[in-house]
């Protein structure tokens, strides 16, 4: 069965070289209280409610077989009840519901990378598959990496690390870049906190820092969670061991906290203070004191 894409981001910059276009599929194997995308989580189509567009015109009502259309106050959605089917969002007039997640097939999928092919071939872009972890949809994204190679478009796979190796280097022949995230390394800590195997994921960016494919590995800095003092060091001391000279900081942003509200997900209730600039100024001499050269988004 073809994944749920959830959304396919064109003229992006921020994931690769160039311009780029992002496809994010649904489904996630880790629950980072953070995630910027927390509707990439749940493998399943869910859907959003956005209060403030909707006239109350009660279209959705009517057609919900399964009564898991409410009326109290700015909730819309009885999340226990809703199987994502989409058909509210269908006949909502003002877009008030919107369906998360559409299953595409590869040739569709496809069609739409290819018409920005001379934006890539001018900015040195390509294809980026993201998500939720983009390796649980592994035939999917094999399929759509061949298919972009064989269109000569540059690619690259954004992943949290917590995959299978031996599935995930079948991907490596058709990859130019990879972007693997580095996040908790106490093995207590990372089960408890991303729901995630620490021993595993750091095994993979082992053999990640040997291959031949291109790999940046990425450092999200969240307070309370990835950039204290203990969480750093653990993270210095894993790229000295592996001669990985280099790492992307990227600060923390609540973003996803208000995307997570309009689909009743639990994991974003945060509220944690910014990171100041001295903060990011001292992490990035820790770093740089180790010998390893930081890229800090700001």
């Amino acid at each position: 069965m073809n994944p749920l894409v959830f959304d396919i981001q064109r003229f992006s910059i921020h994931d690769g070289p160039g311009i780029r276009t992002v496809v994010f599929l649904k489904g996630c194997n880790l629950e980072c209280p953070w995630c910027q995308n927390p509707e990439s989580v749940s493998p399943k189509a869910e859907i959003a409610f956005y209060p403030d567009k909707c006239i109350l015109s009660k279209d959705c009502f009517e057609v919900c077989d399964k009564n898991a259309i409410i009326f109290e106050g700015d909730k819309r959605i009885d999340y226990e009840l809703c199987t994502g089917c989409g058909k509210c969002s269908e006949v909502c007039v003002t877009n008030a519901l919107k369906l998360i997640g559409k299953q595409r097939d590869v040739a569709d999928v496809l069609q739409e990378i290819k018409k920005d092919i001379d934006y890539y071939n001018s900015s040195g872009g390509g294809l980026t598959i993201s998500g939720g972890e983009p390796t649980l949809n592994f035939d999917f994204s094999l399929n759509l990496l061949k298919g972009a190679k064989e269109l000569g478009i540059n690619t690259n796979i954004e992943t949290n690390g917590y995959f299978n190796w031996n599935k995930f280097k079948e991907l490596l022949p058709f990859l130019d870049l990879i972007y693997c995230d580095i996040k908790i390394i106490d093995a207590n800590k990372n089960k408890e906190i991303l729901k995630g195997n620490s021993p595993k994921m750091i095994e993979n960016i082992k053999r990640l820092s040997e291959i031949d494919v291109p790999v940046e590995f990425r450092i999200p800095l969240i307070p309370t969670f990835t950039s204290t003092d203990e969480n750093l060091n653990d993270i210095i001391n894993l790229l000295k061991t592996l001669s990985i000279k280099k790492v992307h900081l990227l600060p923390y942003h609540n973003m996803g906290e208000a995307k997570a509200d309009k689909i009743n997900n639990k994991l974003h209730k945060l509220e944690l203070n910014y990171l100041s600039q001295d903060d990011l100024n001292n992490i990035k001499i820790l770093f740089n004191n180790a010998g390893i050269k930081v890229k800090l988004n700001n």
